[in-house]
């Protein structure tokens, strides 16, 4: 679950996208755009080649922009949509390509856990993958390995507190 940055009425939720036996149910990719009271599934709008999703980010100035996270070899990392899930682009490059161990836009065939946009320059983003930090800073058209010092370790959240980014790993 992630409540958007820039307008906390929109709440996005995830689960496992195909179906359950035990409960019955199906899950997926759901948008509330009234703090959570009700929601709307918005799964049959993604590629037919994402499953379930590894993590959620949200745009710092545009309550409208999410990306969903993927981890899938050889599918889609970072979907990105710009009117509540209506419709998604993969950032990472991975859609409709060969499969190989990098993207035409430079980015890996790993897991992606966490993805901060810069409220500063909203074309620059950091992804946080099982293999370190990788930046886009042209809104995710290439990307590259962030050579700046921090270890090649997996990282799972990352937020801005007090001008500083702060990143959770192992």
């Amino acid at each position: 679950v992630e409540i958007s940055i820039a307008d906390p009425q929109v709440v996005w939720a995830t689960s496992r996208m195909d179906y359950d036996p035990p409960s019955r149910r199906t899950g997926g990719i759901h948008v509330s755009s009234d703090g959570g009271l009700s929601f709307t599934n918005v799964s049959a709008n993604l590629p037919p080649d994402v499953f379930e999703s590894s993590g959620l980010g949200t745009h710092p100035l545009d309550g409208q922009t999410a990306y969903l996270l993927f981890s899938l070899p050889g599918q889609p990392k970072i979907l990105q949509t710009t009117d509540l899930g209506a419709t998604f682009t993969d950032l990472s490059g991975f859609s409709g390509i060969a499969r190989t161990g990098f993207s035409g836009r430079g980015f890996p065939d790993v897991a992606v856990f966490s993805l901060l946009v810069m409220p500063f320059d909203t074309n620059q983003l950091w992804a946080g993958t099982e293999i370190g930090l990788f930046i886009s800073e042209d809104g995710g058209q290439s990307w590259a390995y962030a050579d700046n010092g921090l270890p090649a370790v997996a990282i799972f959240q990352m937020r801005i507190v007090d001008d500083e980014v702060v990143v959770a790993t192992q």
